[in-house]
Protein backbone atom coordinates (compact mmCIF):
# COMPACT_ATOMS: atom_id res chain seq x y z
CA UNK A 1 0.00 0.00 0.00
CA UNK A 2 1.68 3.25 -1.03
CA UNK A 3 1.54 6.00 1.42
CA UNK A 4 -0.17 9.02 -0.15
CA UNK A 5 -0.38 12.86 1.32
CA UNK A 6 -4.16 12.07 1.89
CA UNK A 7 -3.59 8.21 3.77
CA UNK A 8 -1.38 10.29 6.18
CA UNK A 9 -3.78 13.54 6.59
CA UNK A 10 -6.74 11.20 7.06
CA UNK A 11 -4.87 8.68 9.70
CA UNK A 12 -3.54 11.69 11.64
CA UNK A 13 -7.32 13.01 12.04
CA UNK A 14 -8.42 9.71 12.75
CA UNK A 15 -5.69 9.58 15.64
CA UNK A 16 -6.59 12.72 16.54
CA UNK A 17 -10.36 12.28 16.58
CA UNK A 18 -9.50 9.03 19.09
CA UNK A 19 -7.25 10.43 21.30
CA UNK A 20 -9.72 13.14 22.26
CA UNK A 21 -12.42 10.62 22.40
CA UNK A 22 -10.18 9.16 25.12
CA UNK A 23 -9.24 12.48 26.86
CA UNK A 24 -12.62 12.95 26.77
CA UNK A 25 -14.04 9.96 28.60
CA UNK A 26 -11.01 10.74 31.19
CA UNK A 27 -12.04 14.47 31.84
CA UNK A 28 -15.70 12.63 32.46
CA UNK A 29 -14.04 10.34 35.03
CA UNK A 30 -12.17 13.33 36.75
CA UNK A 31 -15.44 15.40 36.48
CA UNK A 32 -13.48 18.24 34.87
CA UNK A 33 -15.90 21.69 33.77
CA UNK A 34 -13.81 20.71 30.08
CA UNK A 35 -15.68 17.68 29.48
CA UNK A 36 -18.84 17.87 27.43
CA UNK A 37 -20.73 17.39 24.49
CA UNK A 38 -18.12 19.28 22.52
CA UNK A 39 -15.31 16.19 23.11
CA UNK A 40 -18.17 13.73 21.00
CA UNK A 41 -18.85 16.72 18.28
CA UNK A 42 -15.43 17.47 17.57
CA UNK A 43 -14.46 13.84 17.60
CA UNK A 44 -17.12 13.26 14.98
CA UNK A 45 -15.87 15.76 12.75
CA UNK A 46 -12.46 14.47 12.87
CA UNK A 47 -13.36 10.74 12.58
CA UNK A 48 -15.38 11.44 9.49
CA UNK A 49 -12.86 13.70 8.02
CA UNK A 50 -10.00 11.44 8.18
CA UNK A 51 -12.26 8.90 6.68
CA UNK A 52 -12.93 10.59 3.68
CA UNK A 53 -9.72 12.02 3.22
CA UNK A 54 -8.12 8.08 2.61
CA UNK A 55 -10.51 7.39 0.13
CA UNK A 56 -8.55 9.74 -2.41
CA UNK A 57 -5.57 7.22 -1.36
CA UNK A 58 -7.68 3.71 -1.85
CA UNK A 59 -8.22 5.36 -5.90
CA UNK A 60 -4.29 6.36 -6.65
CA UNK A 61 -3.01 2.99 -5.31
CA UNK A 62 -6.35 1.08 -6.94
CA UNK A 63 -7.37 -0.68 -3.91
CA UNK A 64 -10.69 -0.44 -4.22
CA UNK A 65 -13.77 -2.77 -4.54
CA UNK A 66 -13.46 -4.39 -8.18
CA UNK A 67 -14.35 -7.52 -9.70
CA UNK A 68 -11.15 -9.25 -10.17
CA UNK A 69 -12.35 -12.58 -10.63
CA UNK A 70 -14.13 -11.93 -13.99
CA UNK A 71 -11.38 -9.36 -15.01
CA UNK A 72 -8.72 -12.21 -15.02
CA UNK A 73 -11.05 -14.15 -16.92
CA UNK A 74 -10.76 -12.26 -20.13
CA UNK A 75 -8.06 -10.87 -22.19
CA UNK A 76 -5.77 -7.66 -21.81
CA UNK A 77 -8.07 -5.60 -24.55
CA UNK A 78 -10.85 -6.77 -22.59
CA UNK A 79 -9.90 -5.68 -19.02
CA UNK A 80 -8.45 -2.31 -20.42
CA UNK A 81 -12.03 -1.70 -21.92
CA UNK A 82 -13.21 -2.39 -18.41
CA UNK A 83 -10.76 -0.86 -16.36
CA UNK A 84 -11.50 2.09 -18.91
CA UNK A 85 -15.39 2.15 -18.13
CA UNK A 86 -14.99 1.84 -14.64
CA UNK A 87 -12.45 4.45 -14.33
CA UNK A 88 -14.83 6.31 -16.07
CA UNK A 89 -18.43 5.43 -13.92
CA UNK A 90 -16.01 6.44 -10.56
CA UNK A 91 -14.79 9.98 -12.15
CA UNK A 92 -19.08 10.58 -13.20
CA UNK A 93 -20.02 9.34 -9.37
CA UNK A 94 -17.15 10.98 -7.65
CA UNK A 95 -17.59 14.30 -9.35
CA UNK A 96 -21.26 13.60 -8.72
CA UNK A 97 -20.84 13.73 -5.10
CA UNK A 98 -18.64 16.80 -5.16
CA UNK A 99 -20.98 18.16 -6.90
CA UNK A 100 -24.30 17.68 -4.59
CA UNK A 101 -21.66 17.50 -1.78
CA UNK A 102 -21.39 21.64 -2.14
CA UNK A 103 -25.02 22.21 -2.52
CA UNK A 104 -25.67 20.41 0.47
CA UNK A 105 -22.70 23.08 2.51
CA UNK A 106 -24.05 25.89 0.52
CA UNK A 107 -27.46 25.01 1.87
CA UNK A 108 -26.03 24.86 5.87
CA UNK A 109 -24.02 27.99 5.35
CA UNK A 110 -27.17 29.81 4.33
CA UNK A 111 -28.83 28.55 6.90
CA UNK A 112 -26.42 29.10 9.41
CA UNK A 113 -26.66 25.39 10.66
CA UNK A 114 -24.66 24.77 13.60
CA UNK A 115 -24.13 21.83 16.19
CA UNK A 116 -25.37 21.28 19.18
CA UNK A 117 -22.38 21.36 21.64
CA UNK A 118 -21.18 24.97 22.97
CA UNK A 119 -19.14 25.20 20.44
CA UNK A 120 -21.34 26.07 17.83
CA UNK A 121 -19.79 24.57 15.32
CA UNK A 122 -20.93 25.06 11.40
CA UNK A 123 -22.21 21.65 10.11
CA UNK A 124 -21.17 22.58 7.15
CA UNK A 125 -17.62 22.01 8.28
CA UNK A 126 -18.69 18.37 8.98
CA UNK A 127 -20.98 18.51 5.37
CA UNK A 128 -17.51 19.48 3.44
CA UNK A 129 -15.77 16.20 4.36
CA UNK A 130 -17.60 14.74 1.93
CA UNK A 131 -17.33 16.70 -1.46
CA UNK A 132 -13.82 17.51 -0.65
CA UNK A 133 -13.11 14.03 -0.52
CA UNK A 134 -14.96 13.17 -3.37
CA UNK A 135 -12.88 16.18 -5.46
CA UNK A 136 -9.68 14.73 -4.74
CA UNK A 137 -11.34 11.11 -5.48
CA UNK A 138 -12.57 13.04 -9.09
CA UNK A 139 -9.22 13.87 -9.37
CA UNK A 140 -7.40 10.54 -8.64
CA UNK A 141 -9.68 9.19 -11.25
CA UNK A 142 -9.30 11.62 -14.02
CA UNK A 143 -5.08 10.93 -13.62
CA UNK A 144 -5.98 7.47 -13.38
CA UNK A 145 -8.18 7.69 -16.99
CA UNK A 146 -5.15 9.82 -18.59
CA UNK A 147 -3.01 6.90 -17.90
CA UNK A 148 -5.53 4.01 -19.08
CA UNK A 149 -5.86 6.50 -22.49
CA UNK A 150 -2.25 7.13 -22.88
CA UNK A 151 -1.66 3.19 -23.41
CA UNK A 152 -0.15 2.51 -20.05
CA UNK A 153 -2.27 -1.12 -19.68
CA UNK A 154 -0.45 -1.96 -16.99
CA UNK A 155 -1.86 0.91 -14.73
CA UNK A 156 -4.97 -0.88 -15.32
CA UNK A 157 -4.26 -3.77 -13.71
Amino acid sequence: MSKTLESLFGAALVLSGLLLFLSGMVLRWLSSPYSGAWVEEVTIYLVVWGMLMSAASSVASNEHVRADFFLRLVGSRARHAADVLATLAGLAFCAGLAWFGWQVVAFALDWDERGPSMLQIPTAFYYAALPVSMALCSLRYAARLAKLLGGDMAQGQ
